[in-house]
């Protein structure tokens, strides 16, 4: 069973009880801030800036060799990190309540979902691991990656000089994946270490939402706030 729960502006985040992923997310958020509290003796708040600490203590465990400590501090950073960008961007949690991998955020400005566990156990590898690496999980591989939509927009390109003829359908342009992907390859190359750290990661998203956000207005598009109902129809449909 799959449930979720909205940023602090949904309906669902004011009721008085939290869904089961919300209160397994608030129980693994408060355990990254107690094991970095002895491990550190430093008190992480809830902002940005608070990350280059816990990427500091993911990369005390690249060593770790206990598969049930990377698997616990992987759950309870992710639990952490997609707090942090639930806040920052609005975004809702999808999940069964149970199993940390199967946690997932889904932004509300922009279509884009990823497994936030799944990028912690990345950053503590400082990259995918070995398919071989006992310290890995059990079930799918692990998915790092931020999944934005790949069906081309049914939409004129903007600048588009050519008019379609009319009756004509609507000129396919560029997936949202596609485009994106074309303009991060344009930025100066990250570090890999770096990319795959929290850190990097949050001001990745950063730069991805700025550049939907960016195509959107330039195609004269009002912005939209996506809702689990929208990544449902979407992802069924793909």
């Amino acid at each position: 069973m799959i449930d979720s729960n909205s940023n602090s502006s949904g309906t669902s985040a004011q009721a008085s009880e939290p869904s089961p992923s919300k209160a397994l997310v608030q129980s693994l958020a408060a355990g990254l801030r107690e094991q970095i509290q002895r491990s550190l003796e430093f008190e992480i708040g809830d902002e940005a800036s608070s990350l280059a600490f816990i990427d500091h203590y993911l990369s005390m465990l690249r060593e770790e060799d206990r598969p049930p400590i990377v698997a616990l501090v992987a759950a309870q950073a992710g639990a952490w990190f997609g707090e942090l960008v639930r806040r920052e961007f609005g975004a809702q949690w999808i999940g069964d309540g149970e199993e940390p991998r199967r946690l997932r955020i889904l932004l509300e400005p922009a279509f884009v979902h990823f497994s936030p566990v799944d990028m912690a156990y990345e950053a503590i590898f400082s990259g995918p691991a070995e398919l071989t690496d006992p310290r890995l999980p059990p079930g799918a591989e692990l998915d790092g990656a931020y999944h934005l939509r790949k069906r081309p927009d049914e939409a004129a390109p903007s600048g588009s000089t050519e008019i379609p003829a009319e009756g004509a359908p609507p000129t396919p342009v560029q997936s949202e994946h596609d485009w994106v992907m074309e303009r991060l390859a344009e930025t100066p190359p990250m570090p890999e270490d770096q990319y795959y750290s929290l850190t990097g990661r949050f001001e990745t998203l950063q730069l991805i939402v700025q550049l939907l956000a960016t195509r959107r207005s330039a195609q004269g598009a009002e912005p939209t706030l996506y809702h689990l109902n929208d990544y449902v129809a979407e992802l069924t449909e793909s």
